[in-house]
């Protein structure tokens, strides 16, 4: 709520201070840096996750997703989506659709948006932007 409300400190504070951390409270801080345009943050909390050994999911990747204005990085999560098998469903797939937009990678930007079984406004919106 305090991330939503642009008090992104707040939010922060009380992160820190939570005695333990789930996946749902890494992903509300990750989310709330990437919504409010800190994607510096959001990435290195994203990495401090995965060395607490926390697994991401799809709403983590798509957040760090969000976040990311390097093509590398864009290559490493889609690399994680790919490891841990999940599915690339209109919420992924957009995100890195306009990941690799964003990146200036639009052949690899039309190669996710290709390979998906099932497109839907979301997706399509995606690749046109």
């Amino acid at each position: 709520m305090d991330a939503r409300c642009g008090e992104i400190g707040f939010a922060r504070k009380v992160f820190d201070e939570m005695g333990e951390r789930d996946l749902v409270s890494w992903n509300s801080m990750i989310s709330g840096y990437s919504k409010m345009g800190f994607a510096k943050e959001a990435i290195g909390l994203f990495m401090e996750m995965k060395e607490e050994g926390f697994e991401p999911d799809e709403m983590t990747l798509v957040n760090v997703l969000g976040a990311c204005g390097d093509l590398g990085l864009g290559r490493w999560v889609e690399g994680l989506v790919l490891e841990k098998k999940m599915e690339v469903n209109s919420y992924v797939g957009s995100a890195l659709i306009v990941m690799y937009g964003k990146c200036g990678d639009l052949i690899s930007a039309r190669r996710v948006f290709d390979s998906m079984p099932n497109k839907d406004v979301v997706t399509w919106n995606a690749i046109i932007t």
